[in-house]
């Protein structure tokens, strides 16, 4: 089983969802799961390292499908995650993770604004009413971030991060052949 912690303001975790998205459809054991590094309420602007980071993976990510676009702003991503939640256990998981790539890297879409969430989750099948209830709960927010606290705890405090089954942790920048032969594993 392999589990990719990432976010949705990360070039690198876009790379990576899409190639182990790929995996996944092909039934292999791949999980996913949302990871806010910066753990703010508030957007920032697009930092230098996410610049640097942009020039690295762009030309990857276009190649699998997901052209990105600069964008002007780097916003909280908590309750994206927590939307995240809902998707997974309606079995949308990936048109969530699908809409929320597009949204941000493509249509500079605020992902931090519980609005703009929800009729992105309408986008994208989600029961809306679910939805609404998952972004009003204060207590889902807290148990999120509970969950990331404790994943920083066991070494996780960039994405993206692959974490192999047994609790290894490495970079999900392997070649295609050696995630499909750890995701056999």
């Amino acid at each position: 089983m392999l589990t990719l912690y990432f976010d949705f303001t990360s070039a690198a975790s876009v790379v990576a969802v899409l190639r182990l998205q790929r995996l996944a459809d092909e039934g292999l054991p791949v999980a996913f799961e949302g990871f806010d590094p910066l753990g703010l309420d508030t957007a920032l602007p697009f930092t230098l390292d996410q610049y640097a980071e942009f020039e690295r993976y762009a030309d990857r990510a276009a190649e699998l499908g997901m052209p990105l676009r600069r964008p002007a702003l780097r916003p909280a991503t908590v309750l994206a995650h927590v939307v995240g939640g809902v998707a997974l256990d309606q079995g949308l998981g990936a048109s969530w993770r699908q809409a929320c790539l597009r949204a941000y890297w493509r249509d500079g879409l605020d992902l931090g604004e519980p609005a703009q969430l929800a009729r992105l989750a309408d986008d994208a099948g989600l029961d809306v009413a679910a939805v609404t209830a998952a972004l009003e709960d204060r207590g889902a927010r807290q148990r999120l971030r509970q969950r990331m606290v404790a994943l920083r705890g066991r070494g996780i405090g960039g994405v993206p991060v692959l974490e192999v089954a047994g609790g290894t942790m490495i970079s999900p920048d392997l070649p295609d052949a050696d995630l499909r032969a750890l995701a056999g594993t």
